[in-house]
Parts: structure tokens; C-alpha cells; sequence
């Protein structure tokens, strides 16, 4: 859910003040920037900061977490200057989005919290109404369309460029170690009580399967029966997982296992993992096809990233900016 409740409070801060410069401002609501006719106030940066700000005062305290607060003031403040820039770029250029893409967004958002009613419980907290929320992700999508059109759809990655990547980049390029995974998860219960005894049962239970599959029942049988996780109707097959894409202490576990062994229980959060591979793969060179997609990935983002920052220096030579 948090995640969502980011995405919300982004969206908010894009354009909450915006409009001609002789709109009307709150007393006490300071203006920290003028984008052309627009302004930039403290409440516009004060919604966008109180996530960041909460972050970092579970890894920072005293004058380090000071300091840090302003640079990321300052980093969020650049960023709306940004966003507000593009925007009225998008409205200059006649750049329009339908309703059924706003909805989409909107379902896509929605789906990142508990429930319905959670999500729209946020947004009222927020003090922000249904058709201002929507104003703000049709405002959000119409600056995308124009990134898109201005940078993204102009690059284009030559198969001589990748060839050359490959050739310079061979050894970072190497594919890590790797194990064909299955996994079986069990849940615990949140509404047992007393507090404990689901996490009991939970662990008796994932012994139990551990025995069982020790003992030669077929993993992935298991993982079908008594699997409350994802690919639990794959037999728990996960296919070839990379050293690197999971949580450090199932690494640990996932790549000490040789193929065919089944591991102890692994508490985590919301439960026990059990986990067994299948086979593993040593970090190997990989061939320029085999390493291909990577590349041009890489060679993309480094274009796009160079094209971005040139537009973004045009447009800011063309507008009218004022910090405060």
C-alpha cells in the first residue's frame, strides 16, 4: 500500500496551485517558485516531501537528518519545476487524454492498495476531491505522452551499437549464478489467537512438509496441495531465479541448497517458505545474443536519460523561472 499512497501523493503535489499567476494564495502559504505564469507554493513541496520525509527519519537523525531533508527538499522542488514545465509544454501542444486512460490509471493506483475503500479513504484524508484527483492523473498522463513523443520515441539503439557494448562490457555482462527454483509458502494466521499459536501451527506444519519431501514425495506435488503463495498451481516452479533478485536471507538458503535438496523452513513476515532447487547454473559468459535485450536496455536508458536532460535545458531557456 505504500507504494500507492507515494503515487497519490505525487499526483497531488503536480499542479495543486497551478493556473494563472493571479490566483488567489493562502495567507501563510509561501510562494517558493514562478514557472511562466505559475507558481510553485509550500504546500505543493510539503505534500510531495511528507513521504520522503518519514523515510528518512527511520535512517537519519539530528543535523544528518537535517541536512538531508534539505537536499531532498531541494531535489523535489526541482522536480516540480520540471513537471510543471512539461505540462504546460502538453497543454501548448494540444496533448489529450480520454477518459478510459484516465480510468485506467486510476484502476492501476487503486490496485496498489488493501480495497476500494481504503484507496479512496486516503485521497480524502488528503483533502482532495474525486474530480481534482482525476484533473491531476489526466495532467500526470498528458506529461508522460509528451516524454514519450519528445524523448523515447525519437532514440533508436543500432545493432553496431550493441555489438560494440558486448564487446567492451564482457565481463559485467556475465549471467550471475542462477537455480531453478520451487517454493511452498504457508500463511499465518492474523486472526488466531492466542497471539503465537498461528505462527506455531504454521511452523508444525511446514516441518511437516519438509519430512515428507526429505522422504521422497514429489516437491512440486506438495507445492500444489499445501502452497499458499504464488505458482502455487505450478507446483511452486519459479523457473531459473538470478543471485540478486530475492531478499538476502532466501538467497542465502536458495544458493547453499544443491539440486534436489530441500531446504529448513525460512520465517519471514507474512509466513514459512520452504524451497528447493532443481538445478543450478554457474556465472557464465553470455553470448551477444543471449546478452542482446540487456544491452539495448542499457544503451536506451543512457540515450533517453541524455535526450531528456536536453529537452528539459531547452525548455527551462524558453521559460520564464523564479525561485524564491
Amino acid at each position: 500500500m505504500r507504494s500507492g499512497i507515494k503515487i497519490l501523493l505525487l499526483v497531488f503535489a503536480l499542479g495543486l496551485q497551478s493556473g494563472a499567476f493571479c490566483q488567489t494564495i493562502s495567507a501563510g502559504n509561501r510562494i517558493l517558485a514562478v514557472v511562466n505564469d505559475e507558481v510553485v507554493t509550500q504546500t505543493d513541496l510539503d505534500v510531495a516531501l511528507s513521504s520522503a520525509i518519514e523515510e528518512l527519519k527511520k535512517e537519519y537523525s539530528g543535523a544528518e537528518l537535517k541536512a538531508k531533508i534539505e537536499e531532498t527538499r531541494k531535489e523535489y522542488l526541482g522536480q516540480i519545476i520540471d513537471d510543471r514545465l512539461i505540462l504546460q509544454e502538453a497543454k501548448r501542444l494540444g496533448v489529450t487524454v480520454d477518459d478510459s486512460e484516465v480510468d485506467e490509471r486510476l484502476k492501476d493506483v487503486k490496485s496498489r492498495f488493501p480495497s476500494e475503500e481504503v484507496f479512496y479513504a486516503e485521497v480524502q484524508k488528503s483533502g482532495v476531491s474525486t474530480e481534482i484527483l482525476r484533473k491531476r492523473y489526466r495532467e500526470n498522463i498528458m506529461m508522460s505522452k509528451l516524454v514519450n513523443h519528445e524523448v523515447r520515441d525519437k532514440i533508436v539503439v543500432t545493432p553496431s551499437e550493441i555489438e560494440s557494448y558486448y564487446k567492451k562490457h564482457t565481463e559485467e555482462l556475465k549471467a550471475p549464478d542462477s537455480a531453478h527454483l520451487r517454493t511452498i509458502m504457508l500463511r499465518f494466521d492474523e486472526t488466531a489467537a492466542p497471539e503465537g499459536a498461528s505462527e506455531d501451527l504454521v511452523r508444525q506444519k511446514a516441518y511437516d512438509i519438509v519430512k515428507l519431501a526429505r522422504e521422497g514425495r514429489d516437491f512440486g506435488e506438495l507445492a500444489k496441495l499445501y502452497s499458499q503463495g504464488a505458482k502455487a498451481e505450478e507446483n511452486g516452479d519459479f523457473g531459473f531465479v538470478e543471485r540478486g533478485q530475492m531478499r538476502d536471507d532466501f538467497e542465502k538458503v536458495i544458493f547453499a541448497l544443491k539440486p534436489g535438496e530441500v531446504s529448513e523452513p525460512v520465517k519471514a513476515d507474512a509466513g514459512y517458505y520452504i524451497f528447493s532447487v532443481e538445478e543450478k547454473k554457474e556465472r557464465r559468459e553470455r553470448s551477444l545474443s543471449e546478452a542482446s535485450a540487456d544491452i539495448e536496455n542499457i544503451i536506451f536508458r543512457e540515450k533517453a536519460q541524455k535526450r531528456y536532460q536536453e529537452w528539459m535545458a531547452k525548455l527551462k531557456r524558453d521559460a520564464f523561472i523564479q525561485i524564491k
